[in-house]
């Protein structure tokens, strides 16, 4: 073992170097020429006034080539003086030239408003290469949440808002309590949570509680399908979900207020606005419920689901300040409280049981164009959450777990030519654990990481295709408690036809989960110990898959996608009974998943001022250990399908959840019961000047269908919400 003997408090005392780089970095290229000027912009949707993300901003007949950042913004520096053609193009917009003329020393401002020519089902997404680019042209399956999406859900937090995401399987343990998820036949410790790009996973349990996330704070949610750990280290190994907040626009005020079935309160106010160079927003949440559903129990009888009420309070803000046209700085903070009874599975009730979840965190982003075709990022962050439990019971347990976690991380993105973009990165994390069960931990980590992308676009060819796009990936990261090593990974992509409209990708690379604090140092006790021997779970990662999207014809875009998986995971860890029946964790397991994930969609408008919107999504997985046994809670067969239809000012969403048998016993002896459940929502929405007022109204579980995602953890029958909110600008 390597122990924390291991010089990791030196490397963590070099975060300041991160500092230091990445001044001088600026020092070196932030070069002021003579006879030369500045470009700076912004590109906007002709129609909406919206950003358009990753827009190709280039000056014609020169190597002077940028992309629109998150805000739609651009800069290019040091542009020789005279007279010059600059051009932004974005695929569905028709592209926009402009003629300026660069005086030395000036900066030019231009604004482009490009039309759209199509419908585009693209949706834009940063973490699947850690650059803004769309989805058709990342060698990852992924999907995006949109803020649309959350501002019609009636959901409180993240675990409630991906009940009917596709390609998840949630494992909810009733209302106010854990709430996980896994992709592709992984545990949930194998799924990397991220906000912002920082990591989420606790290193004590190794995986994230959505329960614990409200909506108030998030923009949008990004989330990645296959191995990830060549671009962001351990827990990567099903996938990523990356957690997008919300950032400051002009001035307004929003509030809303939430009330349904089982006592369920919940209201919120968020306050944004701009002065100057500085925006900022604050907002702040409450929700609380009794929790007291019915349910049948074992026996078929009915009961009243006993201390499962909760209480949760959350506030959230976040600063920005612009010092120059060409550099960016973000402030954001949140405070998050809870208090909720644990009832415990049926039969093995705990009727006083009770755990307190507080988190909090700050962090600090600064983003600087350093001159055209280079940009630094800077992060660094802290975050410090308790979990308090108490069980008053046979079993008297009164556990304190304390996790504190600083870190940086300084990453450039380089446009060496126009084809071959470049992202390098070096990362330092600390994290300590105080707990009464584990006492004091700590894990110390020192990562860098680096991936390209070499673009050849290609002529007229018989084989219609246009463009060809390689992702090289590699990773390396070195722990203080365990040997990480190397993460690699090779994407690929080809685009045909003149649009674009088949897409071919995949990739293949390693991935890695590292041991929880729980799996290594669990105190020995009468039933457990844990294993400080315990090797990392390793995996080798491979998909192949293609999508296609008709947008030629304006009123019926559909847009379909496949893909095949194949994941083999090597010293899987698991829990189990020893000598004298003692449980411990050991590398003891193989597993092999494959499967099939499909997905379409199509929009049908201009019916009658109406849109109606399609989409439905599938996935067979064959998730086995070594001995041929399905994996726990895996389904062989689930999918999802959302129908909406969408006026001027009004709205109506029908949307289903599938799944299939789930073995919760690893013989495979015992399972839970396939089912279907169904939602209906409406939703009204009237804007009187400045002001908004929108009222949804949903029925969850509209065929009152009894199921459980856990065994022996019911959940709420057919359920009612109303959510009003009301904005002014």
């Amino acid at each position: 073992m390597k122990g924390i003997q291991k010089v990791s408090g030196q490397k963590i005392l070099s975060l300041p170097i991160l500092i230091a780089v990445f001044i001088n970095i600026q020092t070196v290229l932030a070069i002021e020429y003579n006879g030369c000027g500045d470009i700076a912009g912004m590109v906007v949707d002709a129609e909406t006034k919206r950003p358009i993300v990753d827009a190709r901003v280039k000056i014609v007949k020169t190597e002077f080539v940028t992309f629109s950042d998150k805000r739609g913004e651009f800069a290019i520096t040091s542009v020789p003086d005279g007279m010059h053609e600059i051009k932004a193009s974005m695929p569905g917009y028709s592209p926009e030239v402009r003629k300026i003329r660069v005086i030395s020393g000036k900066t030019v401002d231009i604004l482009f408003q490009l039309k759209r020519v199509v419908v585009s089902l693209d949706e834009i997404i940063v973490s699947a290469t850690r650059m803004s680019s769309s989805l058709d042209m990342v060698p990852a399956f992924a999907s995006v949440i949109s803020s649309e999406q959350i501002i019609s859900s009636t959901a409180s937090d993240l675990g409630e808002l991906l009940e009917t995401s596709g390609f998840l399987q949630l494992r909810d343990y009733g209302i106010g309590s854990s709430s996980l998820v896994s992709m592709r036949g992984s545990s949930s410790e194998q799924v990397l949570v991220l906000v912002d790009g920082e990591r989420l996973n606790d290193s004590r349990s190794g995986s994230a509680d959505f329960d614990n996330i409200p909506l108030n704070i998030i923009d949008r949610v990004e989330i990645v399908r296959g191995g990830q750990s060549a671009l962001y280290g351990a827990d990567a190994m099903g996938g990523i979900i990356n957690i997008v907040t919300k950032k400051p626009g002009g001035n307004f005020i929003r509030s809303w207020g939430r009330a349904g079935s089982f006592g369920s309160l919940g209201w919120g106010t968020e306050v944004g606005g701009k002065f100057a160079n500085f925006s900022g927003l604050v907002s702040f949440s409450q929700d609380k419920s009794d929790g007291d559903f019915q349910f049948k129990d074992k026996w078929n009888r009915i009961k009243i689901r006993q201390n499962a009420q909760f209480s949760k309070q959350n506030i959230f803000a976040n600063l920005d300040w612009r010092p120059l046209k060409s550099a960016y700085l973000k402030l954001s903070g949140e405070h998050y409280y809870a208090d909720k009874g644990d009832p415990g599975p049926i039969g093995q009730y705990s009727p006083q049981a009770f755990k307190e979840d507080e988190n909090s965190s700050l962090k600090l982003n600064y983003e600087h164009q350093l001159r055209t075709g280079v940009l630094g990022k800077l992060t660094l962050y802290g975050r410090d959450s308790t979990l308090h439990y108490v069980n008053p019971g046979i079993y008297k347990t009164d556990d304190i777990h304390g996790t504190n976690t600083i870190g940086g991380e300084f990453q450039t993105h380089i446009l060496i030519k126009e084809s071959s973009p470049l992202t390098l990165g070096l990362s330092l994390k600390k994290e300590d654990i105080s707990s009464t069960a584990l006492s004091e931990r700590h894990r110390n980590s020192i990562s860098g990481y680096g991936q390209q992308e070499f673009r050849i676009d290609i002529d007229d060819n018989a084989l219609k295709l246009n463009k060809i796009v390689l992702f090289p990936a590699l990773r390396w990261d070195d722990y203080t408690d365990f040997d990480a090593g190397i993460s690699p990974k090779l994407g690929f992509l080809a685009r045909f036809f003149r649009d674009g409209n088949l897409t071919v990708k995949g990739s293949v690379g390693k991935s890695y989960r590292a041991p929880t604090m729980n799996d290594l140092y669990w105190p020995e006790d009468a039933f457990a110990k844990g294993n400080p021997l315990l090797k990392p779970e390793r995996s080798v990662d491979f998909e192949s898959g293609m999508s296609f999207e008709l947008s030629q014809i304006k009123m019926f875009p559909i847009r379909c996608s496949i893909v095949y998986f194949q994941n083999h995971f090597q010293d899987r860890i698991l829990w189990s009974p020893g000598i004298g029946g003692k449980w411990t964790p050991e590398n003891l397991s193989d597993a092999n998943i494959s499967g099939v994930e499909a997905e379409a969609s199509l929009r049908i408008s201009r019916i009658s001022e109406a849109v109606l919107d399609l989409r439905a999504d599938y996935t067979f997985l064959k998730a086995e250990d070594s001995l041929g046994r399905q994996l726990l809670y895996q389904p062989r067969h689930s999918g999802n399908y959302r129908i909406r239809i969408s006026a001027e000012n009004i709205w109506m969403q029908f949307e289903g959840l599938y799944k299939g048998r789930r073995y919760y016993t690893r013989e495979n002896t015992k399972w839970l019961q396939p089912f279907v459940i169904h939602n209906i929502k409406l939703g009204f929405g009237k804007v009187i000047g400045t002001t908004k007022l929108s009222v949804i109204l949903e029925l969850k579980n509209a065929f009152d269908v009894s199921y459980q995602l856990i065994a022996d953890y019911p959940l709420p029958s057919r359920q009612w919400r109303c959510k009003v909110s009301i904005a002014k600008t």
